[in-house]
């Protein structure tokens, strides 16, 4: 069986570099420049209302008003982490992380960026602004108000981020390679199987954010005793997810396809006769879906998405088309196309051509 390449929406795509490098400059205006000016701005003024704050001055507020306090400079520091840092972070990483590809998902994750620099500036003014000149903390008035405005802000600043942003459609490049695969004769049966992980970088970064909740946690239990379910709580979630979605298993038979969380759950499983149409294809995760992980693409499409390179991508009969990024991908698109020749369907896969370093057939 010959798996033939055809080109499609998603397969490999170039941005014109003039493109690129304009989305990259509006991204990097809004994400970083503009919340430097802003947070300037707030930090300027925070500074000036300082002296005619409370010290101690409430810093957290609960449903029965002020329940938490700390030095007035504690806004200084917010101001300019939540303010500028933040947001310049989450700007420069994604510039970075799509390299060539721009999509939906950088575009979103700028105009959060922009959104969190907004409601910086909303929550740390009011927070200071409502305490000048009172003699004491316990006083400050309720922030309930301020908060919706500052979340209002929010939503706002993403939706202006998003529209200031060029609405880049690539360009297709060069056609995939396509795979050859035997074709599958009834009574044979062909199993391709993989493993999809987290790259080294990844894996890296989360086992030290799992270091840091750990300490947190522990600080937190020998001075907070009462609040201890919350970091506590925190790391069952972020141990659990890194748990769930570090390695997926994944299965080309004649029953379909497979993806397995190693530890079982989450998981997912395509029929073969759900399946329109199957391809291998390179996959920017940052750029298309927005980051790593189990992802909804702005696309319409669902990913699983551990690293970027190559992609099953199932288009499936009324659900939205799966991309899994496993090496070998060419060689598992190539299997379940020929299942679908075999079975009649009328797929086709576009492949890379390339050969499977833990995918195997038998």
């Amino acid at each position: 069986m010959n798996a033939r390449s055809t080109p499609a929406a998603h397969d490999v795509t170039a941005i014109p570099a003039r493109d690129l490098r304009r989305a990259r400059l509006i991204a990097l205006t809004l994400g970083a420049v503009v919340p430097l000016v802003l947070s300037a701005i707030v930090l300027a003024l925070v500074l000036a209302w300082l002296p005619e704050v409370p010290s101690p001055a409430a810093t957290h507020w609960g449903p029965s008003g002020v329940d938490g306090f700390g030095p007035p400079v504690t806004f200084v520091w917010l101001s300019i982490l939540l303010g500028f840092v933040l947001p310049a972070v989450l700007t420069i990483t994604t510039v970075v992380g799509v390299r060539d590809h721009w999509g939906g998902g950088a575009r979103l994750i700028v105009g959060m960026a922009l959104g969190i620099s907004g409601l910086s500036a909303v929550i740390n003014l009011g927070a200071v602004g409502t305490q000048r000149g009172i003699a004491d903390a316990k006083q400050a008035e309720d922030l309930g108000g301020l908060m919706l405005l500052g979340f209002g802000a929010f939503v706002v600043l993403i939706g202006i981020g998003w529209l200031l942003q060029p609405h880049i459609r690539p360009a297709p490049a060069a056609p995939l390679q396509p795979a050859h695969v035997a074709a599958i004769t009834n009574g044979e049966r062909v199993v391709w199987l993989a493993t999809a992980s987290l790259s080294r970088r990844a894996m890296i970064l989360i086992s030290l954010l799992v270091v840091v909740v750990v300490g947190i946690t522990a600080f937190m239990a020998i001075r907070f005793t009462d609040r201890m379910w919350v970091p506590v709580l925190t790391l069952v979630l972020i141990g659990g997810a890194f748990a769930s979605s570090a390695s997926f298993r994944v299965r080309v038979g004649p029953d379909g396809l497979s993806v397995r969380s190693q530890i079982g759950f989450p998981r997912v499983h395509v029929p073969l006769d759900e399946v329109v149409s199957v391809r291998a294809v390179e996959c920017n995760p940052f750029g298309e879906f927005g980051g790593f992980g189990w992802r909804l693409g702005l696309d319409g499409r669902t990913g699983i998405v551990l690293r970027r390179g190559p992609a099953i991508e199932v288009e499936r009969r009324d659900k939205r088309p799966l991309v899994v990024t496993v090496d070998g991908a060419a060689i598992g698109a190539g299997v379940l196309q020929a299942y679908l020749d075999r079975a009649g369907a009328p797929g086709v896969a576009g492949t890379d051509g390339g050969t499977p370093d833990d995918g195997s057939t038998r």
